[in-house]
């Protein structure tokens, strides 16, 4: 018992009160969203293995964070969901790998603005300027020894009070960093979370369900 309120107890001790309210309003802000479209790009490094290269990509990025409706373009690769089925299109192939939406399934940037919404002990690191706009920057530890990051870094535009940049160092030495560099929220269609084979003749279908 006492173990108990002891652990507890630190874990609130390592909650950065300014930094926990920078947070709760952003999330608030992403949730009153229906629709967002976000242009983003992304780096993926992994600092354990010095062999393997360095992936910079961008693209554009469409989210029904209500419905778990989603797309991501990144130019020769589109992935998309529907809450329930997963399309992941291969434009030079030809080819589209149908699959079951799975929550935990890989690291889309889908799941980047999921992991945000989870309950973590956070620090507020310092307030900068980035691309000539007052953020601040914001680190986030997960309660939970099981997750596969250990810390996710936020930077947080002082404006919008929307996530300008997410930093997630993960467990196996992968740093995947996003800049997401402007926010739509006009509607989008239900066709833009469903693939339409009609569009691509001849296109291979792999059903992995």
């Amino acid at each position: 018992m006492y173990r108990s309120i002891l652990c507890l107890s630190l874990v609130w001790a390592q909650v950065d009160p300014k930094a926990d309210n920078l947070i709760r309003s952003s999330r608030k802000k992403l949730k009153a969203m229906d629709h967002m479209t976000v242009v983003f790009s992304y780096m993926v490094e992994n600092r354990a293995d010095t062999t393997q290269k360095r992936i910079a990509r961008s693209g554009t990025f469409r989210y029904r964070p209500k419905q778990n409706k989603f797309s991501v373009d990144i130019g020769d690769i589109v992935v998309l969901s529907d809450g329930k089925t997963v399309w992941q299109f291969l434009k030079k192939e030809n080819e589209v790998n149908v699959s079951k939406y799975d929550p935990k399934e890989g690291f889309s940037i889908e799941r980047i603005f999921r992991i945000y919404e989870e309950d973590m002990k956070v620090r507020l690191d310092k307030t900068e300027t980035y691309k000539g706009r007052t953020t601040h920057k914001i680190s986030l530890f997960p309660i939970s020894d099981g997750t596969d990051y250990f810390r996710v870094e936020v930077w947080i535009d002082a404006q919008s009070q929307l996530p300008q940049r997410m930093r997630i160092s993960n467990r196996d030495g992968t740093i995947v960093e996003y800049e997401l560099k402007s926010y739509d929220t006009q509607p989008i269609p239900d066709s833009m979370f469903v693939f339409d084979s009609t569009k691509h003749p001849g296109v291979k279908v792999i059903d992995l369900r």
